[in-house]
């Protein structure tokens, strides 16, 4: 598997495992989202890289899940990672605990310096105490962005928002092979309130890119898909969900019943 452009300037490439996606934006210089997972695929992003002759200026983690904490040094051992606050806070408060998931769903696959790089995520600055909209770089050398921050998933967790090209990366959220993943019993109503948060940016975007999954070129179908889900589940209704039909999502819809009630 290699980058595969899903709209101008924006790269995604796709994970054997779980169907992570590593999405590269593109401008003077890149950043790079999420790259996953397996030692392999980080050593084939970074000769995709080398391929294309993109110098990554800015690393960006979607949220402090250890499938979405991975570096490579050749993709910039010092190259700066950015994360939301809140996300940057758990690192810091369980970054050993993620290691250790991390190995034991890898089969301890990764190399000591890429696990040295795993989790060095800097807090983007906050706007006047709300969450940073800007992953900082040199003028003009990131392409034109928003970071969109809620707390849907997990804490802090952010969507990366590129204007130009109509491309919203979406993190953990709005999957074709996952159902909406709260992070506590008491995420419903955050999970709610971080798809209305998305919503304006789903209704402008082209393209959709999940954490999972497979790009959409109609982003609202995701969107629509995850409120029927949830409305069925808040219901008391069988949700009538393609995705439930894969067998990983049995123990995840269960556990949605359990923080419901239901």
């Amino acid at each position: 598997m290699t980058f595969t452009a899903v709209a101008d300037q924006v790269l995604v490439r796709t994970s054997r495992r779980m169907r992570t996606t590593t999405t590269l934006a593109l401008g003077p210089g890149g950043i790079l989202v999420d790259p996953a997972w397996e030692q392999d695929e980080l050593d084939g992003i970074a000769d995709d890289l080398d391929g294309l002759g993109v110098r990554v200026t800015a690393g960006f983690s979607t949220h402090a899940h250890y499938d979405h904490l991975l570096w490579h040094p050749r993709f910039g051992g010092a190259t700066p990672r950015w994360a939301s606050s809140a996300a940057v806070a758990v690192v810091a408060a369980q970054r050993d605990a993620l290691l250790d998931d991390l190995a034991a769903d890898s089969a301890g696959s990764h190399d000591g310096a890429v696990r040295a790089l795993f989790g060095r995520v800097t807090a983007m600055p906050d706007d006047d105490g709300r969450p940073g909209t800007r992953i900082p770089g040199p003028d003009g050398a990131l392409p034109p962005h928003e970071v969109v921050t809620h707390d849907a998933h997990a804490p802090g967790h952010s969507a990366l928002w590129l204007p130009g090209p109509g491309v919203l990366v979406a993190g953990d959220m709005l999957s074709d092979t996952e159902i909406p993943l709260p992070f506590d019993p008491d995420d419903l109503e955050a999970y709610l309130a971080g798809l209305d948060r998305l919503e304006p940016y789903v209704r402008a975007a082209s393209v959709l890119v999940p954490g999972h999954g497979t790009p959409s070129y109609a982003p609202m179908t995701r969107l629509d898909a995850d409120r029927r889900y949830l409305d069925a589940v808040l219901s008391g209704r069988a949700p009538d969900d393609p995705r439930l039909r894969d067998p990983g999502m049995a123990d995840a819809h269960a556990r949605v019943l359990r923080i419901a009630g239901r």
